[in-house]
């Protein structure tokens, strides 16, 4: 990224700048040149218009000589650095500042056709061998009297001058080019230090997360999308920093969870096969099998569940139904198992019906799960409470044991899928340690609240709510 990101903007910038000379070197030097070749040629003609009102008109009003003439404006020439022709009507030139010892100069010699040189104001590289040495621009005024032209005169300058002119401003705009150029190119590095760096990072990061890596930390030192990126960039990297170490424990949980019932299974069909249980305990020990087979099953189908849940959401279908009638019926479900403990399951509902709005299926398995374990954590000869209580447009429901309590500092892990706490495992190997997990996940789908209020010793109490069906409505 660095290279590239940096090859671009190199190339970018190098493109920009060689355009940028070859602009004001080519189209914009030969405009300038124009317009300072016209700026001349207006100039010239303006002084050479001062030049015929003040001296010229003198001397074809036989005011002066022509040698007076001369001797009048060569000094006027000199100050302006130009030579000046007096000519005639017939092209002839009668006076000249800057004199070739008596030549008679022509100017057909100049261009060929005396008439199409004079009637032409602006002449630019006007040549002749022994008679102009240099190109020179010329600039042709005619003298007027009385409505007749009376002669002209042609002021000229060299070329040279005026490109040197030229120049200076051609010049003047290279500087001014050599200053933008130094100006982008600290905008180009502006741009990569507020993109470049930032992209430099976020790719760093991201190539460590994707490693593994999930320590790499980093700050962008900027504002906008860089900023927003960066912040969802190392929020990626802490959810999958959190993924992973999640995974790891899955992993764990579920290898220890499957390896002990794997075991005690293989250990008990080799046994029976090879005929170290006699015929007559075998039963016996089938029993153990189907009980591990059972847990096996249970495990795994809490992980199908959870995965479902992952993968594709929670899809619930809602409908209308007692809950009182599915307490009740749950309630005798777990006969057997209260019978082994001496437990009593009392229920207490605040109407003999009590109709609400959920997912009836996936609201039985809470209360399941949340009754199964009350169940194994309450001690023989005790009491387990159901309750359903009418709250405004809510139904409390709330199971109560009187185990053996939950320790506060484990209080916030026991929504944690796979969390056994130490007196769980010590007590009950057959937890998964997914009840929890799954209880919540399904009251959180209906946007409804599970909470838990434990005192180690004394008991435990869960209770939820889920949306009443107003009596109205039934």
């Amino acid at each position: 990224m660095k290279r590239s990101l940096t090859r671009k903007l190199a190339v970018s910038y190098l493109f920009i700048a060689s355009i940028l000379f070859l602009l004001v070197n080519t189209v914009c030097s030969k405009w300038i040149a124009e317009k300072v070749f016209d700026a001349q040629e207006r100039t010239l003609y303006a002084e050479t218009d001062k030049i015929i009102d003040r001296y010229v008109e003198q001397y074809y009003n036989n005011r002066i000589t022509i040698k007076k003439l001369m001797e009048d404006i060569t000094p006027v020439a000199e100050l302006l650095k130009v030579r000046l022709w007096i000519v005639s009507p017939g092209g002839k030139v009668v006076g000249d500042t800057a004199p070739l010892n008596d030549t008679v100069i022509e100017l057909k010699e100049l261009d060929g056709a005396s008439g199409e040189f004079l009637s032409e104001t602006f002449h630019r590289n006007v040549y002749s061998r022994g008679i102009v040495g240099t190109p020179m621009l010329v600039v042709v005024v005619p003298i007027t009297h009385q409505y007749m032209v009376k002669g002209y005169v042609c002021t000229m300058v060299t070329m040279d001058s005026v490109m040197q002119k030229a120049g200076v401003y051609v010049n003047y705009v290279n500087g001014c080019y050599l200053a933008a150029i130094l100006v982008l190119l600290l905008v180009f590095i502006g741009i990569y230090c507020f993109m470049g760096i930032p992209l430099k990072k976020i790719t760093a990061a991201a190539r460590a997360y994707s490693l593994s890596n999930f320590e790499k930390k980093f700050t962008v030192y900027s504002d906008g999308e860089y900023r927003e990126l960066a912040d969802i960039i190392n929020y990626m990297g802490d959810t999958m920093k959190r993924f992973h170490e999640y995974q790891r424990e899955i992993i764990a949980n579920v290898s220890h969870d499957f390896r002990s019932p794997l075991t005690s299974i293989k250990g008990y069909a080799e046994a029976i096969k090879d005929g170290t249980i006699p015929p007559e305990q075998q039963e016996k020990y089938l029993d153990v099998v189907l009980f591990e087979v059972e847990r096996l099953t249970k495990l795994t189908s809490n992980l199908l569940t959870l995965n479902t849940f992952d993968q594709k959401g929670m899809l619930l279908q809602a409908s209308e139904f007692d809950i009182n009638d599915v307490i009740k019926k749950l309630a005798c479900t777990f006969e057997g198992k209260c019978k082994k403990k001496h437990l009593v399951i009392q229920l207490v509902f605040s109407a003999k019906e009590i109709f609400v709005y959920a997912d009836r299926g996936k609201i039985e398995q809470v209360i399941y799960n949340l009754v199964d374990n009350a169940i194994k954590f309450s001690h023989s000869d005790a009491a387990i409470q159901v309750g359903v209580e009418e709250k405004g447009r809510k139904a409390m429901i709330s199971v109560k044991d009187e185990g053996i309590g939950i320790p506060k500092e484990e209080l916030a892990k026991i929504w944690d899928r796979f969390y056994k706490s130490d007196s769980s495992r010590g007590k009950d190997k057959k937890g998964t340690g997914l009840g929890l997990s799954i209880a919540k996940e399904i009251i959180m789908a209906h946007k409804e609240n599970i909470n838990v209020i434990s005192t180690e010793g004394v008991g435990t109490e869960f209770i939820f709510t889920i949306p009443l069906v107003l009596s109205e409505e039934v």
